[in-house]
């Protein structure tokens, strides 16, 4: 009976991950269609109850809104499951505390959600959101990763060093990255600066005032908003960061192949991280590119979650042996 509780957790903690991802992309969307307030009010929809709310009327904006209210609640539910089975089984204790936390988590993420609605999008609000609904997914994939037969499996051999710090420093990028991310989109930065690989015309912005006004008569051209020198800076902030985990991948990854002794596992994970560092670096510049095309930015959005999984299972496998220590 023990085995298949355990296999029960195993897969709801598996399906709260692929959820949580697909969460994030239709929360990407509401956004990339500047359709936050489609429904003004909460936690009714129109005054009515969320699940009431009919079917026939989700049409335009309101269809991406209450769709995203609609799917968190379901993420909300199976998370509160999955604490709750893990609670009553016979999980190590941190196991369970960490289950705990991302119910806490995913109960905070649905409070930030109802204020950016109530308060009309303040962009603090909705950039804590985004950078809480990264930081719950990453503990997901710790909760799905503590179930894992990966992680019951003893390794025979430590990771090398440069494998376990790299890993530390790459998740860690990625993280500052996803919030300037978050940043950008939250205080209408997305195309500060509208041309690539330039920007405002320069290989290096000057953010002189000749600058700004430049990238404003090109954004009054394409009939965009007017920025100011912070969403410049913003912007190139960003810009900044992905050739920064670039850099790094790449010097992480010269030293990777050049080990005779890497490790299988580590070896796939790598090359999924090299798809979505690389798949990432294209759909950011396709979103300059296209306009931020809503369907492109989200996939951008999400893609970044999913390269932040990635990086923070790579730091659970190589860290493994002294995950099998953990004390809360």
């Amino acid at each position: 009976m023990q085995l298949s509780f355990d296999t029960l957790i195993r897969l709801l903690s598996k399906l709260v991950v692929l959820a949580t991802l697909l969460l994030i992309f239709v929360g990407a969307l509401i956004k990339s269609h500047e359709v936050g307030l489609s429904v003004p009010d909460w936690p009714t929809s129109y005054g009515k109850q969320m699940f009431s709310f009919p079917l026939s009327q989700m049409v335009g904006g309101i269809f991406f809104e209450h769709g995203h209210r609609l799917f968190a609640t379901i993420v909300g539910f199976l998370t509160l499951v999955l604490a709750i089975i893990v609670g009553f089984s016979n999980q190590p204790k941190w196991v369970k505390q960490i289950s705990l936390l991302a119910l806490v988590l995913v109960i905070s993420q649905g409070l930030l959600g109802g204020m950016t609605v109530l308060y009309f999008l303040p962009p603090p609000i909705s950039i804590l959101h985004g950078i809480l609904a990264q930081t719950f997914f990453a503990v997901t994939i710790f909760i799905a990763y503590s179930q894992s037969k990966i992680r019951s499996r003893k390794q025979k051999s430590l990771s090398a060093p440069y494998v376990r710090r790299g890993a530390i420093i790459l998740a860690s990028l990625v993280y500052i990255q996803l919030i300037l991310g978050a940043l950008m989109r939250h205080t209408g930065s997305g195309l500060a600066i509208p041309d690539f690989p330039t920007m405002g015309g320069l290989w290096f912005p000057s953010f002189s005032e000749s600058m700004v006004n430049n990238i404003n008569v090109d954004l009054f051209d394409m009939n965009l908003d007017m920025v100011n020198k912070w969403q410049i800076f913003i912007h190139f902030a960003h810009r900044l960061g992905a050739m920064v985990i670039f850099f790094f991948y790449c010097i992480f990854l010269f030293k990777f192949v050049k080990d005779d002794n890497r490790k299988p596992l580590e070896s796939k994970m790598i090359v999924i991280i090299s798809a979505f560092i690389l798949l990432q670096i294209a759909l950011g510049i396709a979103t300059v590119m296209t306009e931020r095309l809503p369907y492109i930015a989200s996939f951008h959005v999400v893609v970044g979650a999913a390269l932040l999984g990635s990086c923070v299972l790579l730091v659970f496998i190589s860290q493994s042996n002294k995950l099998e220590e953990l004390r809360f």
